[in-house]
């Protein structure tokens, strides 16, 4: 779901200051999304301005208003966009050669990414969660079949090997989850300095805490997500476990060592060592 008109016309409008936060699905983005916007506000709007993350950090690439499933009118979603202060954070889904900078704009690009064996099951779990009217038609709860067409489908594979030419680039600072679990303040400073932020001690300290796993479960619908009801069944969390490892022990071994060799398929040694960072 990407709407190729919406980013073509975007491009022209990039800010200098404009993050975008592109990942693959359930690599942790809504957490760094979170975060970015704490740092943001350096800690002083844990309501997101009343309107919640989707409007705080807009899903860039998204042909459709989530609240209505109705498309955006292209100059109309312009002007939203443009209105938004600065710095602008968005999210996106995309591989790197479809995010719509203009060459020396000097926006910046930060993803973060997560042990791809970590991903179908929390996919899964996710999609199980939402009510059956926004669920995929072919979704049918069977996590064996899901799996089958999420290693298929590969993005987890297509994202990793068009970002990772460009680890080095100045214009992008890629986080991995895991580390984001072991030394979050360490992980926080690196997207200060990189994003040219200018925050005090008290300004991380007074973030860090809205960022908390517990914190964020218990606030997602009255915060974060201050629609989600439209979207989720009743009971379901979109912050589910947040941990290292969890998702990973339910797949079976077949399908470990199957997304293993997958990764040896399509990474090179570096890439494959990096993204797999729990160790094979």
């Amino acid at each position: 779901m990407c709407n190729g008109e919406l980013l073509e016309a975007f491009e022209p409008t990039t800010r200098a200051n404009d993050i975008f936060c592109a990942t693959a699905a359930k690599s942790g983005q809504t957490w760094l999304l979170t975060l970015l916007h704490h740092l943001k506000t350096r800690g002083r709007d844990p309501d997101f301005g009343g309107v919640g993350l989707r409007a705080a950090a807009p899903w860039l690439e998204l042909p459709m208003k989530i609240k209505t499933g109705d498309p955006y009118d292209t100059p109309t979603r312009l002007a939203q966009l443009e209105a938004l202060e600065d710095p602008r954070i968005f999210k996106m889904h995309v591989l790197w050669n479809e995010i719509p900078r203009l060459a020396g704009s000097g926006a910046k690009v930060i993803t973060i990414s997560r042990d791809p064996r970590d991903l179908p099951y929390s996919m899964f779990r996710h999609i199980q969660g939402l009510k059956p009217d926004n669920r995929p038609p072919n979704f049918s709860g069977d996590f064996d079949e899901y799996f089958e067409t999420w290693l298929e489908f590969g993005y987890v594979f297509k994202f990793g090997r068009s970002f990772w030419p460009h680890r080095a680039d100045p214009d992008l600072l890629w986080l991995r989850f895991e580390d984001l679990k072991a030394q979050l303040a360490v992980e926080t400073r690196k997207i200060v300095d990189f994003a040219g932020w200018e925050l005090t001690d008290e300004d991380i300290d007074r973030a860090l805490p809205l960022v908390d796993f517990t914190y964020m479960q218990e606030n997602e619908r009255a915060k974060l997500f201050i629609n989600a009801k439209r979207s989720w069944a009743d009971g379901h969390r979109f912050f589910r476990e947040g941990g290292v490892g969890k998702n990973r022990a339910q797949l079976s071994a077949d399908q470990e060592a199957r997304i293993i060799a997958r990764g040896r398929e399509e990474f090179e040694p570096e890439c494959f060592d990096f993204l797999f960072s729990q160790g094979v």
